[in-house]
């Protein structure tokens, strides 16, 4: 998945789909380990375990590389959140199943708890409020508190070695989830603000432009055809 040579993070997608089933019915289901501060009531804790264990239909998968085919991963996981919801159902289970059918599990395996995916939504939509509204010092908070311990460090110079190459450590990322908090940490710290597509019913992010509104061009028309229906 993670190539330590070129610091490609390769994913895989199962060409089948994934499907919710009862926690009970699975084993082996890896930990995601999603950081170190996650506060949830005993009722919560149990009604979350009962949301039960997202898997592969199949064995069959394809590849795609997330870093320069999913730009706006981290704010689409994010807006699954709603506080309009109670935490135990918010995303829905349709939500998570429709961004697993696209970008595949959080975490490397053919199954991870929905419970997982539920609390990576929570926290980056936190993040991901601190920083529009402008509270940095919040978006500090949730970011050191709650970051995955998922990525790497890579040591970048020149491929000869030459004591003139100019050499940098370089974060990087070995599941979905610290790609995520990765791409939404970036938003503060290269400046890569995100904007959400303005047509009717597209989910889509991407790196915002002041005269740019939507994601392709088939979104701008079915805005305006839209518009002009109404």
């Amino acid at each position: 998945m993670f190539n330590s040579t070129t610091g490609d993070l390769t994913w895989s997608v199962c060409t089948a789909g994934y499907e919710v089933v009862e926690a009970e019915e699975e084993t082996n289901v890896p930990d995601a380990q999603l950081g170190t501060d996650f506060y949830l009531s005993e009722t919560q804790q149990a009604y979350l375990l009962k949301r039960g264990v997202v898997r592969a239909k199949e064995l069959d998968t394809k590849e795609y590389i997330p870093s320069s085919e999913a730009d706006g991963l981290a704010r689409q996981l994010a807006a699954m959140f709603q506080y309009e919801n109670p935490l135990v159902q918010s995303p829905t289970d349709d939500q998570v199943l429709a961004f697993s059918n696209r970008f595949g599990l959080l975490v490397p395996g053919d199954k991870m708890y929905v419970h997982d995916i539920v609390l990576t939504c929570k926290y980056l939509h936190l993040f991901a409020e601190a920083i529009d509204r402008g509270d940095k010092v919040k978006a500090r908070e949730v970011f050191n508190n709650t970051v995955v311990p998922g990525m790497t460090v890579r040591l970048i110079g020149s491929k000869s070695g030459r004591l003139t190459a100019d050499w940098k450590l370089e974060v990087e990322p070995v599941n979905l989830i610290a790609l995520a908090w990765l791409q939404i940490a970036s938003e503060l710290t290269a400046g890569k603000a995100m904007k959400k597509c303005d047509a009717p019913d597209c989910l889509e992010w991407f790196p915002g432009r002041s005269n740019k509104r939507f994601c392709n061009n088939r979104c701008k028309m079915a805005f305006h055809r839209h518009h002009r229906a109404g």
